[in-house]
C-alpha cells in the first residue's frame, strides 16, 4: 500500500512495504531511485538490528547464536500505517514469529515521513518492550538518483562536506564485505570534496567515519544543482554504487553501526557503535534531505 503526501510543489510516496520513501520530486525532478532490478531493485530500506553484513552472518546476544540476514529483518515486511497526514506518514513494525528467528527482543520500530516545501526527512524510532536490555544497530539506505538533470553524467557530480577534518575514509574488503581495521585510510577526500567516479567503487562502499559535521552537498559541480544532506545523529555513511556497473545512482547511507570487522566476533556487545536500550527506553535518529 502507498500514501502519497506533499506540501506546496513537493511531493512524496511512502510504501508499507519497508516502509520505505519511494519518490520525491520537486519541480518535476525525481530524486529517489526508482528500483531498476538491472542495477538495485531497492530504494531507500531500513537497516536493523544490523547494518550491511554480520560477522560470520550471525549475531550472539545473551550468550545465543542466531542467523542474521544482510541489512537486518525491517527491510522487506510490511509495515502498518499508524498515522497518516497531508505531509506526514507514520509506519510501526514490531516484532514477529518470523523476526524472532534472527532478533530475540520485542520491540517497536517506527519511520517517519515528512515532506518539506524544500525536501523531505526520514526519522527512526526504536522502543525497547522488552524486559531486557536491547542492542541493536540501525541505519538508511536511500538511493538517488545521479546524475539529477538531463545530459549530465554521474562524473559530473562531487560530494561536499561541510567539514571532513579529521575524517577517515575505508572500503570494506571485497569479497567478503567486511570492514579491515588494518588497511589503511583512502585519500578519496580532498578539500572537504569527494569527486564522484565509478572507479573508486570497483571493490564495494565507501565508508566515512569522525566527520566532525554530519553534513553534505550532493551536487552537479557546474550547475551547483543537487541536494543537501544531513545525519547529525549518525555516527558514520557509507556510499554505494553497484560495482562495475556504472549505474545511474548513488546512495547515501546514514548508519548507527558498522559492517562487520575482520578482528571482531559475531557477540554483538563486541560490535562498534553498537547501541543499548533499556527496557521502556526510546531511541531516536534520522536525516534531512534539502533540494539546492
Amino acid at each position: 500500500m502507498t500514501f502519497t503526501i506533499q506540501k506546496s510543489g513537493a511531493v512524496a510516496v511512502c510504501n508499507t512495504k519497508g516502509g520505505e520513501l519511494t519518490s520525491f520530486r520537486h519541480s518535476g525532478v525525481e530524486y529517489i531511485w526508482q528500483g531498476d532490478a538491472r542495477y538495485w531493485s531497492g530504494q531507500a530500506p531500513c537497516l536493523f538490528p544490523v547494518v550491511c553484513r554480520a560477522k560470520e552472518d550471525r549475531v550472539i546476544l545473551d550468550g545465543v547464536s542466531y542467523p542474521m540476514p544482510k541489512h537486518g529483518i525491517a527491510r522487506k515486511v510490511e509495515y502498518t500505517p499508524v498515522q497518516v497526514t497531508p505531509d506526514t506518514v507514520i509506519f510501526q513494525l514490531q516484532q514477529s514469529a518470523d523476526s524472532k528467528k534472527s532478533y530475540p527482543y520485542d520491540f517497536t520500530l517506527e519511520i517517519l515521513h515528512k515532506v518539506r516545501e524544500d525536501g523531505f526527512s526520514t526519522t527512526y524510532r526504536v522502543t525497547n518492550t522488552d524486559t531486557r536490555e536491547m542492542l541493536f544497530c540501525i541505519g538508511g539506505h536511500p538511493g538517488f538518483n545521479c546524475p539529477m538533470g538531463e545530459n549530465e553524467q554521474f562524473g559530473d557530480y562531487s560530494i561536499y562536506f561541510a567539514d571532513a577534518a579529521g575524517a577517515v575514509a575505508h572500503i570494506t574488503e571485497p569479497g567478503s564485505g567486511y570492514m579491515d581495521p588494518g588497511a589503511p585510510a583512502l585519500s578519496l577526500i580532498q578539500n572537504n570534496e569527494l569527486p564522484l567516479r565509478y572507479s573508486d567503487f570497483d571493490d564495494d562502499a565507501i565508508i566515512v567515519e569522525n566527520l566532525p559535521v554530519k553534513s553534505l552537498r550532493l551536487i552537479n559541480r557546474d550547475t551547483g544543482h543537487g541536494i543537501q544532506f544531513d545525519f547529525a545523529s549518525f555516527d558514520a555513511i557509507g556510499f554505494w554504487t553497484p560495482v562495475k556497473m556504472d549505474a545511474p545512482f548513488i546512495c547515501l547511507e546514514p548508519w548507527n553501526g558498522l559492517p562487520g570487522a575482520l578482528d571482531e566476533t559475531p557477540d554483538f556487545s563486541d560490535k562498534k557503535y553498537v547501541k543499548r536500550l533499556q527496557p521502556g527506553a526510546v531511541f531516536e535518529t534520522g536525516y534531512q534531505v534539502k533540494v539546492l
